[in-house]
């Protein structure tokens, strides 16, 4: 049970994080690149720290294989952002439920993890409550243009969700998340070599003030404490066990949001009509019987 909680908590931060993200690119950093590379510099500080007090260690080819595996996130990242700049934060990460079908299916494949029907029934409510929870509907499309960004996003994140569980059959995690972090790094070192990446970051970073810059460093932290999270439950137990625990980011997302309309508007605003909050509390139980049957 132990990496239940971890699983908890994981998505518990990431949503944390989605409220930042969606606020840091939408008022501060306006593009891809700048927001990015500010992020990964803050991952590189929490990476040196795991290196000096940690236990990291160098494993060929394995350590390789996390640094090749770092670079999945930033790929993702620019699939994310294009819909973070379009749509509402609880509309988008809705679609993150596709992650755990495709973790699902890659696991199968590729980890031979085959759960019993009680867990399929389990993992299948969280899909069905998450997609409930931030359902609203545009015009004749119930999720509109951002279908387009959320599928491969979805794909990219279960695989790399596929390949840290296989990594950690040989590493430890703190281990994987040193050189995930690092390969990362490398990749958007390699995005200052093309001019106009680095055009947009050099300018962006220099005006949008130490504020943003700080709130940039707070929102990582709790997207790194998230991935951590995610690592030690991954650790302990089965990626098609776990990755539909971390699908619980729609609830917290779908709670964070109602807070901060209420108490602080100006940062964020969500519909909060009593109809929408009946649908979504019906889904919230749908969301732990789910997760009751997959334990």
């Amino acid at each position: 049970m132990e990496w239940y909680i971890f699983a908890l908590l994981a998505p518990a931060f990431w949503a944390l994080n989605n409220i930042f993200i969606k606020f840091l690119i939408t008022n501060k950093f306006k593009t891809y690149f700048p927001l990015i590379f500010a992020v990964i510099f803050c991952d590189i500080i929490f990476a040196g720290a795991v290196l000096v007090f940690g236990a990291v260690t160098f494993s060929y080819p394995y350590s390789l294989l996390a640094m090749a595996a770092g670079l999945m996130p930033l790929i993702a990242f620019w699939f994310y952002s294009k819909a973070l700049l379009t749509e509402e934060i609880s509309r988008i990460v809705t679609l993150f439920q596709l992650i755990p079908i495709f973790v699902v299916l890659l696991s199968v494949v590729f980890l031979n993890e085959i759960l019993g029907i009680q867990r399929y029934i389990g993992i299948s409510l969280i899909v069905i409550a998450s997609l409930l929870i931030s359902y609203k509907k545009a015009g004749n499309k119930p999720f509109s243009g951002i279908i387009k960004f959320m599928i491969p996003f979805g794909i990219i994140i279960a695989a790399y969700t596929i390949a840290d569980k296989t990594l950690l059959i040989y590493l430890d995690y703190w281990t994987v998340f040193f050189w995930n972090i690092l390969g990362t790094f490398v990749g958007a070192l390699f995005m200052m070599t093309m001019p106009k990446p680095r055009n947009e970051i050099t300018k962006t970073i220099s005006t949008i003030g130490r504020k943003a810059l700080l709130a940039t460093f707070l929102g990582e932290s709790l997207y790194v404490l998230g991935t951590i999270c995610s690592l030690i439950a991954l650790s302990l137990t089965q990626a098609s066990l776990a990755s539909p625990i971390f699908g619980l980011q729609p609830f917290y997302v779908f709670f964070y949001t109602i807070v901060i309309s209420l108490f602080l508007p100006q940062i964020l605003k969500e519909e909060i009509s009593r109809e929408i909050l009946l649908l979504k509390a019906s889904a919230v139980t749908l969301m732990f019987i789910g997760t009751w049957l997959t334990v």
